[in-house]
């Protein structure tokens, strides 16, 4: 079993102008996220930290969503760069928007089937910057993103 937070922007949020985070597909252009998240997230529960990044475009009430959200395991407040895989501890997803009934938001969330990223992170700057991957190969799914991102930390 797994267990996934699912952060859906407020109408009007708003990336750090500083911010980016982008994808592309194969030669198609690249698309710049207008919404993204860099944090440290604490699951109460187990007192487990991770770090946690995101970039999407869309609204719900536009029901458009399009993102890309990952995880890696935090360690300590040192610097460090490393190449995470889902092996070591990454959680890579994509969700986007969804027919839904009457009445709803439709919203479909599913993770990688292979991802890598390569960060290179400074934690009380909070300062992160890298490239990412991923393939997704299940349930019809058939993207392979590849992309980049360059963030200071949300919550400082």
């Amino acid at each position: 079993m797994s267990t996934h937070s699912i952060l859906i922007p407020k109408p009007g949020a708003i990336a750090k102008q500083s911010n980016v985070f982008t994808w592309q597909f194969g030669t198609n252009p690249e698309t710049t996220a207008t919404i993204i998240s860099f944090e440290l997230r604490h699951f109460i529960p187990t007192g487990e930290k991770s770090w946690s990044i995101s970039g999407s475009t869309g609204t719900l009430e536009e029901k458009n969503i399009f993102l890309y959200s990952f995880s890696i395991p935090y360690t300590s407040d040192a610097p460090f760069h490393k190449t995470y895989t889902l092996e070591d501890g990454l959680t890579f997803q994509h969700g986007h928007s969804s027919p839904g009934p009457s009445g709803f938001y439709g919203f479909t969330y599913v993770d990688a089937d292979e991802a890598t990223v390569t960060i290179d992170i400074h934690p009380t700057k909070g300062i992160a910057k890298g490239t990412f991957e991923a393939k997704f190969k299940s349930h019809g799914y058939r993207t392979q993103p590849i992309g980049t991102f360059n963030l200071l930390r949300d919550d400082l």
